[in-house]
């Protein structure tokens, strides 16, 4: 007993401290005068970006007069955020680091518009964002803001949402993949409804419009919205809608956003605020769970809203009209700046969500109470792009028992993120990444090197055909990283055994027969304090020595018997995620030279390092 009462306590302490916390920012921020709050607009806050502009100077003063024009949009936004780039981190005149490029692409500001802006070479090109994430399931948001310069031609461009098959999307070979596009949206820009666009989904063609109305300024940024769920393909040229059709090929879901550009060339085009979200909230839903997390987007600084937001009020205004109890409306802000003027702008954005729902979307006001929590309540880490576009939020409490707030494992104080430390809570100290409930583990064990590499998929590229990659930096295809190439005798992946085709040669019925196979693999993983020599291959022979010990002054090689103990096995596929364990021969590579051969002469670098044995779990399958 006495040890509940001290849990209670404690409970009840933490409640208390953070509720004081909460009010003497508020004191303080009504003490602060409207002058050192104005100075704080200026910092970073929505998308990153600092405002140059006071709010009433700024281009995007008026915004809020442009939000009728918005009233019926209904795009509505992932809540996780998989993605965010606003190029803030980036140097001016220089190309972003971590974009695929086929030519070039350069970070600049522009007159009149807030932050950096990517500006894309638009003749024979071809850009690939910096997203890391694999998978963006079948439930996802993609939006940006894109600034279109007419030259000399009309604009001409292609986006195009990418399977990757089985590359990692931060490989540079996706340049030269001749695949189809999952979606292609191609468009040739000319005024007074004289537009053509056209939708592709790989070989399909599903629209050509020669009489498109795609409205540009050379000044002004269209505000591009798409969203995928299951088949289900929309997407929106700022608040027009120009699809809403089937166009997804389950098989071959989109993971990579590209901007392609034909020889033409005559236009300019700029990219900014990208933002890719899964997990498009069902709002009915979030209203019997009594809370609705939106992350709605304001101009930098300020309380207005941006109208491409609107689609999202609209969906929560339709539930506010059947709700009977109190709704609260709460404010949050990432830990950029001053955590009083964050406090006063959480507050702000509160007050004007409330005042949007009133006035434009009839809602009781009665019915609504706003607060402003700024900094106070991260949900995400504040030390990237996506954490802090996560952080930046509107929540709607519909029930009070669900105005809780916990800070998630691995997140970091406010002010830790401010000081730069790396502490983390305790709660992440004590949590090994693979002991997380569900996430992926694959643990490599041998001889040279025992390593957990936490960012595993498996993915269909092909009829029967499916890549295994795992790493140990999300997105990394250059070091510390695997890939296995499987071929399935079945249409989908279950519990099977894999083996090399030297072992499945020795089958009878090899040839007549299908049998499920390991046709290619590549790696490269350090070991030791160097990066040479390193692992860079799997093989069916378990053996040591170097390759030049196996080759004769003939150059005729004489190598060790494969191993039936050489094989890859799924033992379970549930849940869309698949565990198993292989054993491979390892090969390095960046050896001494040896040097072979009397009247031809070549050299050897690599060789055979023992056996390798991995087990895998929950590895979700794509």
């Amino acid at each position: 007993m006495k040890f509940f009462l001290t849990i209670l306590i404690i409970a009840l302490s933490i409640s208390n401290s953070q509720a004081q916390l909460l009010k003497k920012l508020k004191e303080k921020a009504e003490q602060a005068t409207e002058k050192a709050v104005n100075k704080n607009f200026d910092k970073k806050d929505n998308d990153g970006a600092s405002a140059n502009k006071n709010a009433d100077e700024s281009p995007t003063a008026g915004a809020q007069s442009n939000l009728k024009v918005y009233s019926k949009f209904d795009f509505v936004p992932g809540t996780t955020i998989l993605y965010y780039d606003n190029f803030e981190k980036d140097n001016i005149g220089e190309a972003p680091f971590g974009w695929i490029t086929s030519t070039s692409a350069e970070v600049v500001t522009i007159d009149g518009l807030e932050g950096n802006w990517l500006k894309l070479a638009s003749s024979s090109s071809t850009h690939f964002t910096r997203s890391k994430k694999q998978s963006w399931g079948n439930n996802f948001t993609i939006e940006f803001d894109l600034l279109i310069v007419k030259n000399t031609y009309d604009p001409r461009i292609d986006i195009n949402l990418i399977n990757t098959g089985g590359n990692l999307v931060t490989d540079e070979n996706i340049l030269r993949s001749d695949k189809k596009p999952a979606i292609n949206f191609s468009a040739i820009i000319v005024p007074d409804n004289k537009s053509r666009a056209s939708l592709y989904a790989m070989d399909r063609k599903l629209s050509d419009v020669m009489t498109e109305n795609l409205p540009y300024s050379n000044t002004s940024p269209v505000h591009i919205s798409m969203c995928v769920q299951g088949k289900r393909f929309r997407m929106w040229w700022n608040d027009r809608k120009l699809y809403d059709l089937p166009a997804v090929s389950e098989e071959y879901l989109p993971n990579q956003l590209a901007f392609s550009f034909g020889s033409v060339g005559g236009s300019d085009f700029y990219v900014n605020n990208i933002r890719i979200a899964k997990d498009v909230p069902d709002t009915r839903a979030k209203l019997e769970e009594g809370k609705l997390i939106s992350n709605l987007l304001f101009f930098t600084g300020t309380a207005n809203l941006k109208p491409e937001s609107m689609g999202a009020l609209l969906d929560v205004s339709k539930i506010l009209k059947d709700a009977t109890a109190p709704v609260k409306i709460i404010g949050h802000t990432d830990s950029d700046g001053d955590d009083v003027a964050n406090l006063k702008l959480s507050q702000q954005r509160a007050d004007a969500v409330k005042d949007i729902l009133v006035n434009q979307y009839h809602i009781d006001e009665s019915k609504l109470s706003t607060e402003g929590r700024g900094e106070t309540q991260p949900i995400a880490d504040n030390k990237s792009a996506e954490g802090k576009a996560q952080n930046r939020r509107v929540e709607f409490i519909f029930k009070a028992e669900a105005d809780k707030y916990v800070r998630p494992a691995g997140v970091s104080a406010v002010s830790d993120s401010k000081s730069g430390s790396n502490t983390k809570s305790t709660a992440a100290k004590n949590t090994d990444v693979s002991a997380v409930s569900g996430a992926a583990v694959v643990k490599l064990q041998s001889k040279l090197l025992n390593i957990s590499l936490p960012f595993a998929q498996i993915m269909k590229t092909g009829e029967n055909r499916y890549t295994f990659t795992a790493s140990k930096e999300e997105g990394n295809s250059k070091e510390n990283y695997f890939k296995i190439m499987l071929v399935s005798v079945n249409a989908s992946l279950k519990p099977e055994t894999f083996n090399f085709r030297e072992i499945n040669e020795k089958q009878p019925l090899y040839g007549t027969k299908k049998y499920a196979e390991i046709s290619n693999n590549e790696a490269v993983l350090f070991y030791g304090n160097g990066q040479k020599p390193y692992i860079y291959k799997f093989s069916p022979i378990i053996a040591n020595g170097t390759m030049a010990s196996y080759v004769d002054e003939a150059l005729s090689r004489h190598l060790p018997a494969v191993s039936p103990n050489s094989k890859f096995v799924i033992e379970k596929v549930e849940n869309g995620k698949a565990s198993g364990y292989f054993t491979f021969g390892i090969m390095i590579e960046g050896l001494k030279p040896v040097k072979k051969g009397d009247a031809m002469q070549q050299t050897f670098t690599d060789g055979f390092a023992g056996e390798m044995k991995c087990s895998f779990s929950n590895v979700p399958v794509y």
